[in-house]
């Protein structure tokens, strides 16, 4: 496949939230190997690859719409986060600011600095 067939595709992170969901609660654990290669993104894709290498996908029809069925939630997960690299980068893999776990940041910027136990803080408003 050529490079260009994913860029300007942005992620459908509502469809992929499930999976994404599941790979954050697997990413201290099963994923703990592809976060330790980053900030070398090359170093993520070679550590994911080999998780990659043993999905089994499958396109079915769900309600009049089409999907893409992974059935071991572990290579869910893994083909959640392949679509959020190769769609929005390995930016979107981040570490909390306040207490260092990893997260994939959904926000449309890639801008969120916290995991869901620490959201930003909004600064308080001006009194009087």
């Amino acid at each position: 496949m050529s490079d260009g067939l994913w860029r300007g595709v942005v992620a459908p992170y509502r469809v992929l939230d499930p999976a994404l969901y599941d790979a954050e609660a697997l990413l201290a654990t099963v994923f703990a190997d592809v976060c330790a290669g980053l900030p070398d993104q090359r170093a993520a894709a070679g550590r994911l690859n080999p998780v990659l290498a043993g999905a089994v996908l499958r396109v079915e029809p769900v309600g009049g719409r089409w999907r893409i069925a992974v059935t071991d939630p572990v290579a869910a997960a893994a083909t959640a986060l392949a679509l959020v690299a190769v769609t929005g980068g390995w930016r979107r893999l981040k570490r909390c600011v306040r207490c260092g776990r990893t997260f994939v940041d959904r926000t449309n910027g890639a801008t969120r600095r916290g995991c869901a136990d620490h959201p930003a803080r909004r600064p308080p408003r001006p009194t009087g």
